[in-house]
């Protein structure tokens, strides 16, 4: 695992606002592939989160269709914005960055969910209220889009307007997947 600890410092590095840390990763189809391991990283942290979402009481759905069409969204998630990303940086003319700025995006998701599933793992649970909560969350969540920000500036080399555009486009995609997986239930 020493390319997965690689990865993560990276990552690390890149939330310090240190453009270095693009030099961490494997920019290569093999290490595109292997980037979606994240999704594998944060997936034990997500079960937990709707485990306790579910067992509060939020949730109507029989449990065994609200796990299914969580974990589909799931998927969906980790696929559907490098689908777009490969259309999109072709229309930009930054396709030669594509590879680069999605092993970053993965491997930094690992840090974004290790900041913020917590704090929803700690509301879900009722440790912290929904507004201390909500406070709490939303300064992470400004984090985090600075973060993905950052990294779309650094790893495809575009404007600033661009990469807040981009950072934009991800997070649509990520509320129109989740509204259609509570459409679901």
């Amino acid at each position: 695992m020493p390319e997965v600890t690689r990865a993560l410092y990276g990552a690390y590095r890149l939330a310090r606002l240190d453009k270095a840390g693009m030099a961490y990763f494997e920019i290569s189809a093999e290490g595109f592939w292997k980037s979606f391991f994240a999704a594998v990283i944060v997936a034990p942290l997500y079960v937990l989160f709707l485990l306790l979402h579910y067992q509060a009481g939020d949730i109507s759905a029989p449990f065994v269709r609200y796990i299914s069409v969580e974990a589909i969204s799931y998927v969906i998630t980790w696929v559907l914005f490098p689908l777009v990303m490969a259309g999109l940086t072709k229309f930009l003319r930054c396709e030669a960055k594509f590879i680069a700025y999605i092993v970053a995006y993965n491997w930094a998701s690992v840090w974004q969910n290790a900041f913020y599933l917590p704090i929803q793992i700690l509301i879900a649970a009722g440790v912290l209220s929904a507004e201390a909560g909500s406070s709490i969350g939303i300064a992470v969540l400004m984090a985090v889009l600075f973060y993905i920000w950052f990294i779309t500036r650094t790893a495809l080399e575009v404007t600033a307007s661009t990469a807040a555009a981009i950072v934009v486009i991800d997070l649509l995609l990520t509320v129109l997947v989740n509204g259609f997986a509570l459409s679901m239930m």
